[in-house]
């Protein structure tokens, strides 16, 4: 299971931090300084962390997807709009629309502008799922332009 997986990232996430903030101390408390040990160290603890919270959001916005997906699906299996309701539909996916041209942008000027590469993966891989909600709601426009 998805979730199983998910949670297993999150606890090796974990104990990777505590391993290295326990390397740290120990290297503190034997007066062990070199600097490219102590640089190369809190830049994987920070990027451990930054894992860590990421993989944590990721499992609650997993679970609420899976519980929502159901509701959706169940809230959309008999829709055949009258014209009337059809025209309502492409007016307020059109509004959509444009909200998602706004993110595509959005996570664009992220992806160019953050550093870190985790980050910048992160806005690439939304402005790219923003995009496929672009093209998906373009189609059902069309779609619904014919009704």
């Amino acid at each position: 299971m998805v979730e199983d997986i998910i949670r297993k990232a999150l606890d090796v996430e974990k104990k990777a931090l505590d391993s290295y903030m326990h390397a740290i101390r120990v290297l503190k408390l034997q007066g062990i300084e070199h600097s490219d040990l102590d640089v190369v160290i809190k830049k994987v603890l920070i990027d451990t962390l930054i894992h860590g919270i990421l993989v944590d959001s990721l499992l609650k916005a997993y679970k609420e997807a899976i519980s929502k997906e159901v509701e959706v699906l169940k809230s959309l299996e008999d829709v055949k709009p009258t014209a009337r309701e059809a025209s309502l539909i492409v007016k307020l996916l059109k509004d959509h629309l444009t909200i998602e041209s706004d993110m595509i942008e959005t996570y664009n000027h992220i992806y160019r502008e953050v550093k870190h590469p985790v980050f910048k993966a992160l806005a690439e891989a939304l402005m790219v799922n923003e995009q496929e909600h672009h093209k998906l709601l373009s189609e059902l426009i069309r779609k619904y332009e014919k009704v």
